[in-house]
């Protein structure tokens, strides 16, 4: 089969050549025209019109039903409105059959607690659908699907690609739903790759502008091969051409795991990280890495020796150069396993094994938590209970003056300062004095670790 992209570049390059011109000061002389290649164009239809019926038998639509729970009207109507009924629209790809069963990959959020699922094949054949299982972390669900009365049910599976291997500017193909309108196919290119957006915890997602609209979520993104890249997960609604799917390498992780045991396990060190701004690498002499920036009481970084402020620079030889990166060679780690860190703490590189465990179901850290003039802090001690609920030892910021060197370092009325250069404060004289000698040194930024809303946090405060 002739390579599509060899003919859509062929295709561009015939389209864009200029008629030639007759040079003639005769009005009455007309152009030449080019003579249309319609062979080009013909097989450039035909293959895409080859990949589409190929991937389309794998493509179903999914309805969901949820139950709104009831409320009690407020006073003084007395009486209870009672639970409504929510249906929610969305798309689904076959990826796999064994046992007389459909394994159908989408979207979490497609049919996360249904009451009921309906799948639908074609115009005449629709079937009731059973929930394997959910993770709301990737927004990936595996449901499943009898085969009685589909024919040819083998066919009916679609190819996986390899996503670890997309380039941006690659063709994309996006099938699905869109607002009910059956196998609707768009066409576009890979925008970008690794985005995070922000909707679920674990995000690499695929940017692409061919088409995605609600109804869409959990069809397939297909390359020119006829193989599947990614599953279609969200658009920003304030943007156009603005569309993204989960690598499909990511989702089949999660939909093997669920389909094996009905849940994700995932490797879990017990850290909260960030990624080293320009003004945190002057501040720490390093150019990459990750920095930690808290770490709970217990977990398996705690028993294996990392510290507060230690910049992760390699995992088992490769290195890291951003919070992603540590994200999911962690998460993919099986628990159990020791791993080879190699950090950079004070300015020196240290080396540790830390045996991975495995990550909690809820995992929750901690709660909510709550001067300089010069700066524009206004501070104060912890109260002794202050100090037992939270579990630190700081200086509360109560509040931060506007267009202030502290609001534009991002400081926040709330956070408490818990360390100045790496060294602890505990009431506000000893900021100010950490702080003095920063200045005394001829720094002009200090680099400060605050506990914000139940995570520590690393920030550059200005101090010029």
């Amino acid at each position: 089969m002739v390579l599509l992209m060899t003919l859509f570049l062929s295709l561009s390059l015939l389209i864009g050549c200029k008629a030639k011109q007759v040079q003639s000061v005769n009005p009455s002389i007309k152009e030449e025209r080019p003579a249309l290649n319609s062979g080009i164009l013909s097989q450039f239809e035909q293959e895409l019109t080859n990949i589409v019926e190929t991937v389309s038998p794998s493509v179903v639509t999914i309805f969901a039903t949820q139950e709104v729970a009831g409320i009690e009207a407020p006073f003084p109507f007395p009486f209870q409105i009672p639970p409504q009924e929510r249906r929610s629209l969305g798309s689904g790809v076959i990826i796999d059959y064994k046992k007389g069963k459909f394994y159908i990959l989408t979207n979490s959020h497609v049919v996360q607690n249904a009451r009921a699922i309906r799948v639908r094949f074609d115009r005449h054949t629709e079937k009731r659908a059973r929930i394997v299982g959910t993770d709301p972390k990737t927004d990936v669900a595996v449901i499943e699907v009898d085969d009685k009365d589909i024919q040819n049910p083998e066919s009916r599976v679609a190819k996986l690609g390899d996503s670890d291997k997309l380039k941006v500017g690659q063709l994309a193909i996006a099938i699905g739903n869109p607002y009910g309108l059956e196998r609707t196919v768009t066409v576009g290119v890979i925008s970008a790759l690794r985005r995070a957006i922000g909707i679920t915890q674990y995000e690499s997602f695929i940017q692409t502008d061919a088409a995605i609209n609600p109804g869409n979520s959990g069809g397939p993104l297909v390359n020119i091969k006829g193989e599947v890249i990614g599953i279609n997960t969200a658009i920003l609604a304030e943007g156009q051409g603005l569309g993204f799917a989960i690598p499909i390498n990511l989702a089949k992780w999660v939909a093997d795991q669920l389909i094996a045991k009905g849940k994700v396990t995932r490797g879990w060190l017990g850290i909260v990280i960030q990624d080293i701004t320009p003004e945190m690498a002057e501040s720490l002499g390093v150019k990459e890495g990750v920095i930690i920036a808290q770490i709970m009481p217990g977990s398996p970084a705690d028993k294996g020796g990392l510290k507060v402020g230690d910049v992760v620079v390699e995992v088992d030889g490769q290195k890291v150069s951003e919070v992603r990166e540590l994200q999911f060679k962690i998460m993919r780690t099986e628990p159990g396993k020791e791993i080879d860190l190699k950090v950079i703490r004070e300015g020196k590189e240290v080396s540790l094994k830390i045996k991975v465990g495995e990550m909690p179901e809820d995992r929750q850290i901690g709660e909510l938590e709550e001067g300089q003039a010069d700066l524009g802090l206004a501070l104060r001690e912890l109260t002794p209970e202050e100090e037992r609920r939270l579990g630190v030892k700081g200086v509360l910021v109560v509040r931060v003056a506007p267009n202030s060197l502290a609001m534009q370092s991002g400081i926040v009325s709330g956070d408490v300062i818990l360390q100045v250069g790496n060294k602890p404060v505990s009431n506000v004289r000893e900021f100010q004095q950490s702080i003095d000698a920063l200045r005394q040194a001829g720094r002009e930024s200090a680099l400060l670790l605050i506990r914000r809303r139940g995570n520590n946090l690393f920030l550059v405060l200005r101090l010029k």
